[in-house]
This record gives structure tokens, C-alpha cells and sequence, in this order.
């Protein structure tokens, strides 16, 4: 082998190894993509879960309210019941 060939061979060598390191860096790359697509994609959802929750919180709040009053109706009625129950026993 000449020089030229020897040279020739290690420029050939270098070439596919620089051709490895392209290709590894490109699917790198694209899993890096799809992991930034798949993080908007969970930020997105996430969104979505904290405007239902708050809707929830409110829908809470206003249950608590009526919960409340409806509790204390009921032991107005009670009372007045025993109490008409016990004015009867007499």
C-alpha cells in the first residue's frame, strides 16, 4: 500500500466515525423532541386539571353553604317536634 491509500483509509475511518456521531447525535435529538413534546403535552393536561379543580372548589363551597343551612333547618324542626312532643306529654 502507498502513502496515499494508507491516507486515504485512515480519512475513510474517520469519516465513519464521524458518521456514527451525526447519526447519534440526530436520535438524541429527536428523543429530546419528543420529550419536550410529551412535557407540553403534561403542562397542557395539567391546566385542564387545575381549571376543573377550581370549578370543584367553588362548587364545594357553595354545597357547604347549602349543607349548613339544611343542617340547621332540620334541628329547628327537630326541636320544635321534641319540644312539641314533650309541651303534649304534660
Amino acid at each position: 500500500m502507498t502513502m496515499e491509500d494508507q491516507r486515504l483509509d485512515r480519512i475513510e475511518i474517520k469519516l465513519d466515525k464521524l458518521t456514527e456521531a451525526v447519526t447519534a447525535i440526530a436520535r438524541v435529538e429527536e428523543k429530546i423532541h419528543a420529550s419536550s413534546q410529551k412535557i407540553d403535552r403534561l403542562e397542557y393536561r395539567l391546566d385542564v386539571n387545575e381549571g376543573e379543580l377550581d370549578n370543584l372548589k367553588g362548587i364545594v363551597s357553595l354545597n357547604t353553604v347549602t349543607v349548613k343551612a339544611s343542617e340547621r333547618i332540620f334541628w329547628i324542626i327537630f326541636s320544635a317536634f321534641v319540644s312539641l312532643g314533650v309541651y303534649f306529654l304534660q
